[in-house]
């Protein structure tokens, strides 16, 4: 995702996570694989709905925090190393599910107006 320079194929390789953490469980159900699935494919449709209004010039005002794409291809690295590890470390995973969840929400309006202020740091 870092070596990718915009939003649409960030979100793109994003997609990864829901897509094939679904195909797993379709082998062996896992609590914490079905949190992943249930979280990314949120945060994937929250960002994308932003990042299409923003394509087609709907969005004008809210736009994209200046650090959100370096924050979100981190934190997809962080999620993808996670699982390259023999037994995932289920705090860093809640970790990363948590960071992921607030780059979604800081793409919202009143996301953006608390990041702004300081209330919620990326």
């Amino acid at each position: 995702m870092s070596q990718v320079p915009d939003m649409e194929n960030k979100l793109y390789f994003f997609s990864v996570f829901f897509g094939e953490s679904q195909r797993m469980l379709n082998l062996q159900w896992d609590e914490s694989l079905a949190l992943v699935m249930l979280v990314t494919k949120e945060v994937y449709r929250e960002i994308n709905q932003r990042v299409a209004q923003i394509a087609s010039g709907q969005d004008r005002i809210v736009g994209l925090l200046e650090t959100f794409p370096d924050e979100f291809a981190r934190a997809g690295d962080r999620l993808a190393s996670i699982y390259e590890a023999k037994k995932p470390d289920e705090t860093e995973l809640l970790a990363v599910l948590g960071k992921l969840s607030t780059l979604s929400y800081v793409t919202t309006g009143n996301g953006k107006y608390l990041a702004l202020k300081g209330d919620i740091k990326i």
